[in-house]
């Protein structure tokens, strides 16, 4: 029968290019059936049909001793692929919820329905966006909206934020009333087979659209690139083989997460010596393989590293070498990291626009005495006790209760005489150095806007110290200073900060100097014998 096409909620995926037979596309096996179909304009088209077992509807339990599961009865679950040839691409529409799954990721163009539905809807018209903030590179959000809106009402900051997927309304009814994009493009529109050439071939001009046409190129900036991609092939290649050569320009290993530092002493290799290292390094790593052991990317897979308390005892955490590895790779002209055991493409462009800035950020000429302590507050406690008319002692045992949402903030680690709140982390992962860089502008924020966080700051320091906050007017531009001191192993002079860090400390220094602050940076080195590893003590008895 002919008459008007009827809404259709199709779920659209593009092969990527080098996928030119549809067995690269469709997982041999995952399918019960193979019909060919013949499609107007598409020519022979292939369909998938996987069919799943037949069960009763799982709501049915509710009515367990009321109902007979007979008079129900049982269904199948179907679940299809339809992949059709059109403008010289393969394209995939998959239906019921295991559609997806009789495909094979790795040949699945990334983002293709984010950049159709970026360039196809109106940017007054976005309902959800789902976003992961390179801050946390484990956290991501959705944040919906009960109306059509712009994107910067969704919070996104474009120096920090990776878009992961987008909801809005195209502003051409032909290509839907509704599309969702992510790797798929999901939309709701009026479709039959004999359109769908027509429709296909829209939405791959849509895709091959330049974001910076919509301004959105901001999206490009950074992109994450899934396990299952040949590129990860690639780059791990890459990357073994620099490590095989100990070639170790711009890899290193760091802690990947905040932790107890009161409880830990520090860490433990696998294969290794019963030896503490104070902090996890490449050297550290190196001491613990032997020399008839090859040294590659599978090694620190396999390997584990451990926090340990001073008697030898794995306490808190546990993690692979591989997830402490940090590295950045170049290939094709473009920049790749990894972090926390994931990949990123870097544009070029957002690489030097961010070095460049980071250039700019100037080196505190405080001198602050090297660390030789078992943990940051240590260390502050020592320098504010043996200089108390430059420091005042202000870390977490300080914290200041303070209303708004912001519950308890750490206003600094050390108060200087000269108005410089400074700020003290160990070196670590681009999530540890976010914490320090998030404490920062927290506090700064709340000073310059809040003279009742200002009074209680003046309540927490020290007689000699309580002039140097006025609560009244707030602080002139340039009054106060805040430097970010990161406590580092290496020996060179330049603070070498991995790249997402880099990013998060460009964002937080615009944001603070436009509050007025001067804002540093300080490399807090650690004494040389310090950094030795320790030979581990018997273990106690228990007699």
């Amino acid at each position: 029968m002919s008459g008007e096409a009827k809404t259709q909620h199709l779920t659209i995926f593009l092969a990527q290019e080098t996928v030119e037979k549809v067995e690269t596309l469709v997982k041999d096996g995952s399918y019960t059936k193979h019909l060919n179909v013949d499609l107007p304009e598409l020519g022979t088209a292939d369909l998938y049909v996987k069919l799943g077992p037949r069960a009763s509807p799982p709501w049915l339990s509710l009515f367990d001793g009321l109902v007979n599961p007979a008079d129900i009865g049982k269904a199948n679950g179907i679940s299809a692929a339809l992949v059709v040839r059109t403008s010289g691409r393969l394209f995939a529409l998959t239906f019921g919820q295991g559609g997806r799954f009789l495909l094979k990721e790795s040949a699945i163009e990334p983002r293709f329905g984010l950049i159709v539905t970026l360039n196809s809807v109106s940017r007054e018209s976005l309902r959800c966006v789902d976003k992961q903030s390179l801050d946390n590179l484990e956290s991501q959000s959705r944040i919906q909206s009960s109306y059509e809106t712009t994107p910067d009402q969704f919070g996104i900051d474009i120096e920090q934020d990776m878009l992961k997927a987008v909801v809005g309304t195209p502003s051409q009814a032909s290509l839907g009333s509704r599309m969702t994009g992510t790797d798929s493009l999901s939309v709701s529109v009026k479709a039959k087979a004999k359109n769908l050439n027509a429709l296909l071939s829209k939405y791959l001009e849509k895709f091959k659209i330049d974001l910076k046409s919509q301004g959105y190129e901001w999206v490009n900036n950074i992109s994450n690139i899934k396990q299952s991609s040949p590129l990860v092939t690639t780059l791990e290649s890459l990357l073994d083989a620099k490590l095989k050569a100990k070639d170790f320009n711009n890899i290193w290993l760091s802690i990947p997460e905040i932790i107890p530092w009161e409880t830990v002493k520090g860490f433990a290799f696998t294969h290794g010596k019963k030896v503490l290292h104070p902090d996890i390094t490449m050297d550290g790593f190196l001491t613990t393989v032997k020399p008839e052991v090859e040294f590659n990317l599978e090694l620190l897979k396999q390997r584990k590293v451990s926090c340990a308390d001073e008697d030898h005892k794995y306490v808190f955490r546990t993690w692979t070498v591989y997830r402490c590895l940090y590295a950045e790779v170049d290939h094709n002209g473009a920049k790749y990291v990894l972090n926390d055991g994931k990949w990123f493409r870097v544009e070029p462009d957002f690489v030097k626009k961010t070095d460049d800035a980071y250039a700019l950020i100037p080196m505190s000429k405080l001198i602050l005495p090297v660390y030789q302590h078992d943990g940051e507050g240590e260390y502050n406690a020592d320098v504010a006790k043996n200089h108390p008319d430059q420091f005042a002692l202000l870390d977490d045992k300080q914290k200041v209760f303070h209303g708004g949402g912001q519950g308890q903030v750490e206003i600094c680690d050390l108060f200087g005489a000269d108005k410089n709140l400074i700020h003290i982390k160990r070196y670590g992962k681009s999530s540890v150095l976010s914490h320090l860089f998030s404490q920062g502008f927290v506090s700064g924020q709340l000073i310059q806007l809040d003279p009742e966080f200002r009074k209680k700051v003046k309540g927490k320091l020290p007689a000699n110290f309580k002039a140097l906050i006025n609560l009244s007017p707030r602080p002139a531009e340039g009054e106060f200073t805040v430097t970010f001191a990161v406590i580092s192993e290496d020996q060179e002079k330049n603070l070498h900060l991995p790249f997402f860090s880099r990013v998060n400390i460009n964002n937080t220094c615009r944001i603070l100097r436009g509050h007025g602050y001067k804002v540093e940076l300080l490399k807090i080195f650690v004494e040389p014998s310090y950094a030795k590893t320790q030979k581990c003590p018997p273990a106690k008895s228990n007699n």
